[in-house]
This record gives structure tokens, C-alpha cells and sequence, in this order.
């Protein structure tokens, strides 16, 4: 585990340069957009319509029939596809040389729990109820080297609110796990060691809507032998 070592020594590598894999998102996003734009300006003037005339997707419908605000398009899915990261934009990649895995093979069945679980290899305990499961869960396994793993979890919800609650209670789980925010992050981002396993982990929450991805990567415990 030398490399992972290097990695971690004096200044504690975050897994997640969080922005930096949003922002290839981003810019691969950007791209497919804008040629959608282009053939939809092309048939627009062939046919007299607005140029941008179907593109606004509609706003997503909370509770008591009130609008909620979704800047933008749904960031986690696209043209009915939910979109997962590629092994290369995960944090650590060029050490840790991620690959995406079948979930139903490995033993990774068991990974699949819905929030507020956190943590691989029950590194903060198990999911044990007591909170509504989200309406759909989409979930993607990596690994890595050294028993490096990685989670990419999309769930949605029936509604904002249980949205909301689904990530106000995987902000408790986190917590008691010895997990603590990142301050200074555009996103909510949680980096520590948890006190039951001694694995590393680094967590980054985001949401739209009734919908939340939480991204999970976790290092075994470093070898404390001089």
C-alpha cells in the first residue's frame, strides 16, 4: 500500500477533488447540450418555431401543488438515462486506478442499502430502517487498488421534503461514524476516519429537487506498523 501511503502522507489527500469531477460533467454535459441546441435551432427555423421552444424542462411539483425551483436540467440524468462517473473522474484515480464493478458480483449486493447508510464494508454501520426508502435508487460500485472502493448512489424521492430529511439523516449517520464536513466546499462534502473500521472516507452530497447523489470513496485502514 506504499503508493496509497505517499497519497495520504503529511497533508491528508481528500479523496474528492469534488469540482473538478463535476466540471468534466459539466463540460461533457455542455457539449451533448449544445448539439441538441444546434439541431433544435435548424428544425426552429424550418418549422417557425421559438428557438428554445421545448428545451425548458418543466419545474418538478412539490407538495400542496407549489413549484419547486430546479436550476436547469436534471444534473444526475440525461435523455432517461441516470449518469454515473467515470472510473477516471474519480478522486485518486491516478494512483488509485478505479473500475467500475457489476454490482450483483463480489459481494456487493450488500451495497446497495438506500440513505441514510454510509460507508462500504459497514464501515458505519448497517441500514436498519426506519426512514421511507427513496421511490428509485441507482447505484454503481468501483474499485481500486489496495481494497480501495467507491460508491456512486442516485435515489429519488417522492417528493423534495423526503428528500430533504433523507439527507439531513445521512448528515447524522456521517457524523456518529466520526465523519465531519469539509468547510470551504461548494458542495456538502464529508472527509474523515470512521470510529469503527478505521477506513478512510470521503462522502459529497448533491441535490435537485426529490433527487440526491452521494458519492462514497473509501480507503482501508492505513497500516500503522513503524
Amino acid at each position: 500500500m506504499a503508493d496509497i501511503e505517499e497519497l495520504l502522507t503529511d497533508t491528508p489527500v481528500r479523496l474528492a477533488p469534488a469540482a473538478a469531477v463535476r466540471a468534466r460533467g459539466e463540460r461533457r454535459r455542455a457539449r451533448r447540450r449544445t448539439a441538441v441546441a444546434a439541431v433544435a435551432v435548424v428544425a426552429a427555423g424550418s418549422l417557425g418555431f421559438g428557438v428554445w421552444g421545448g428545451l425548458v424542462p418543466p419545474q418538478e411539483k412539490g407538495t400542496g401543488g407549489t413549484d419547486v425551483a430546479t436550476q436547469g436540467p436534471n444534473p444526475f440524468k440525461s435523455d432517461g438515462v441516470v449518469q454515473y462517473p467515470d472510473p477516471s473522474e474519480l478522486p485518486g484515480h491516478e494512483v488509485l486506478r478505479w473500475r467500475s464493478v457489476d454490482v450483483a458480483t463480489n459481494d456487493y449486493e450488500n451495497e446497495t442499502a438506500p440513505l441514510p447508510q454510509a460507508g462500504l464494508d459497514t464501515a458505519c454501520g448497517l441500514w436498519v430502517g426506519g426512514t421511507d426508502r427513496p421511490e428509485m435508487q441507482y447505484t454503481n460500485m468501483y474499485a481500486g487498488k489496495d481494497d480501495a472502493r467507491a460508491r456512486y448512489r442516485v435515489s429519488q424521492y417522492p417528493t423534495p421534503a423526503a428528500a430533504a430529511e433523507a439527507m439531513s439523516r445521512l448528515d447524522t449517520t456521517l457524523v456518529n461514524c466520526g465523519v465531519e464536513k469539509v468547510k470551504g466546499t461548494a458542495d456538502t462534502e464529508y472527509s474523515g476516519v470512521s470510529r469503527h473500521t478505521a477506513a478512510q472516507l470521503n462522502v459529497t452530497v448533491k441535490s435537485w429537487g426529490a433527487w440526491v447523489a452521494v458519492q462514497e470513496t473509501q480507503l482501508p485502514p492505513v497500516d500503522s506498523d513503524d
